[in-house]
């Protein structure tokens, strides 16, 4: 036979030969793979953990194959192999068919098995149970760990907007912008102010072995409590610890205790005599009278009404509108009202207004009507240090007197002196000329007589110390009004007429004057 015809009946021998039946390894390599790829399909996240498995169960295959074969071998059971993946959160089972007539795996012992291997938690038995029944190679989830549930931070809904603290003085001005209003909130005791959502704790997760995995920490919220707010006793709510006014500063709530008026007062309360700061929401009138010894507002008007603050300022939002004799009010501090009419004020630092009219007015500072149409009319104003307005009485021709540049008091108190030490000179004089005709008649004056001019000696005695003593006072006064006085009264218009005095100096002006800088020098008063 020719090597041709060899190999040609060699290769017919191959074609017609059986192909070769796998061995049961190879059978159960397949059907690894096989399971693989359904549950990477279902668990995509998983794949590398997936391979890892499959690997370590060839292997496993492998040697319990070669445990098998051979003759008089002893029966091997179905046996459960687990797999884990890298964070530990899910567990993969699969089994390994019995070998030799061996046994298949229950559940109890399967689940026996997984505590073995350290799975404790999140073991989905009813999944097992399935996976049990449909039999070996098929790869499935046997537990699954939870992760952390978050909470949730705590968190504050405030109620109100946040608001600067309104200094009712005004400082480094001559002006209040009455047409704002008053941006203040107030507040009473108890009043909630946020509400406070205390944080909600999360829920720690668990891997398949038990290990806790801790959640994070849910954070308490920032609570905006500022001086004179307190936490309401179940912590949830900031409320106010005291009736008082809201602001805030540097981002907190804060309460400034004062004493809040709901409404108008007027006549038919009692006299109203509080510590601290006043805020009264409507009108006040009708012969009240109120004292504070820290500030007062007044959100409305004023009419015949007593207002005192010992401490601090007043402020009369919508004006004061008086009647002469039975309304007054007095401040250390400041005065403010857009109008003052038919109104007698004491005020410390100044008075604040936009017109004054018919009113008396006494200042240790500085009186200013510069703001809207800025008017002074037919009124009596003292001031400590200067008067500045627009306008200056009007075409109708009202009467002002105004003096400047000493305390309010002293022209006042210098005219009051002079006139009773005029007074007083003139009945010492009446008294000396009685006394001297009586003494006249020596021995012939009569019993009735001589006892006249005992009497009339003794009123000569007394008014003689009372002229040293309004001398001594007099002199006082005279030496603080010759210092000289930066004092000024200045307005665009000045229409007549107007008294003035600057010290000892007095002038009246007769004529429409504008732009009018009234002051002292050279011991005159001047206009210019």
């Amino acid at each position: 036979m020719s090597i041709f015809d060899y190999i040609v009946s060699k290769s017919a021998d191959e074609q017609e030969r059986k192909p070769f039946s796998p061995t049961p390894y190879r059978k159960l390599s397949s059907a690894l793979d096989i399971a693989a790829e359904e549950v990477k399909t279902q668990y995509p996240d998983d794949s590398e953990t997936v391979k890892g498995f499959v690997k370590a169960l060839k292997e496993a295959c492998k040697a319990r194959c070669k445990k098998a074969s051979g003759s008089d071998q002893p029966p091997i059971d179905m046996a459960a192999q687990f797999f884990l993946s890298k964070d530990q959160m899910r567990a993969y089972a699969c089994l390994l068919p019995p070998e030799n007539g061996g046994e298949a795996i229950i559940l109890e012992e399967f689940l026996d098995e997984m505590h073995r291997k350290g799975i404790s938690y999140g073991i989905l038995q009813e999944k097992i149970e399935q996976e049990l029944q449909r039999g070996p190679l098929r790869i499935f989830l046997a537990a699954r760990g939870t992760l952390p549930q978050a909470g949730k931070d705590g968190s504050v809904a405030e109620l109100f907007p946040q608001l600067d603290m309104v200094h009712l003085e005004a400082q480094g001005s001559s002006q209040v912008d009455f047409s704002q209003g008053i941006h203040m909130q107030p507040i009473r005791k108890g009043a909630a102010i946020c509400l406070i959502q205390p944080p909600i704790k999360g829920i720690d997760g668990s891997d398949v072995t038990g290990r806790a995995l801790p959640c994070p920490q849910s954070n308490s919220a920032r609570i905006p409590q500022g001086e004179g707010a307190i936490v309401r006793e179940d912590g949830q709510a900031l409320i106010a610890g005291a009736d008082g006014i809201l602001y805030s500063k540097d981002g907190l709530f804060c309460v400034q205790a004062q004493n809040i008026i709901n409404g108008d007062l007027n006549q038919l309360q009692e006299p109203l005599k509080v510590s601290g700061n006043l805020y009264i929401e409507g009108n006040v009138d009708g012969g009240a009278v109120i004292e504070a010894s820290g500030d007062i507002v007044i959100s409305g008007k004023l009419g015949e009404a007593r207002a005192t603050s010992v401490g601090g300022t007043i402020r009369v939002q919508q004006g004061i509108f008086g009647a002469l004799g039975k309304t007054f009010l007095s401040a250390t501090r400041q005065v403010q009202s857009p109008t003052i009419e038919n109104a007698e004020i004491n005020a410390g630092t100044s008075v604040i207004a936009e017109a004054i009219s018919s009113s008396t007015i006494h200042c240790d500072g500085t009186v200013y009507a510069t703001g809207g149409c800025g008017t002074i009319t037919g009124s009596l104003i003292r001031a400590g240090e200067s008067i500045l307005c627009l306008q200056v009485g009007g075409p109708a021709g009202d009467h002002n007197r105004f003096s400047v540049g000493y305390p309010p008091h002293s022209p006042e108190s210098w005219n009051q002196l002079k006139t009773e030490l005029t007074q007083t000179k003139s009945t010492i004089k009446k008294l000396w000329d009685n006394i001297t005709d009586l003494r006249k008649k020596g021995t012939k004056i009569l019993d009735v007589e001589s006892s006249v001019l005992e009497r009339l000696v003794e009123q000569r005695d007394l008014y003689i110390k009372k002229r040293e003593s309004l001398t001594a006072e007099l002199s006082i006064l005279d030496e603080v009004l010759s210092k000289k006085s930066s004092g000024r009264i200045r307005c665009e218009t000045l229409y007549p007429s107007l008294e003035v005095q600057i010290g000892r100096l007095t002038q009246k002006v007769t004529t429409t004057v504008e732009a009018c800088d009234i002051h002292v020098t050279d011991n005159r008063i001047l206009l210019k």
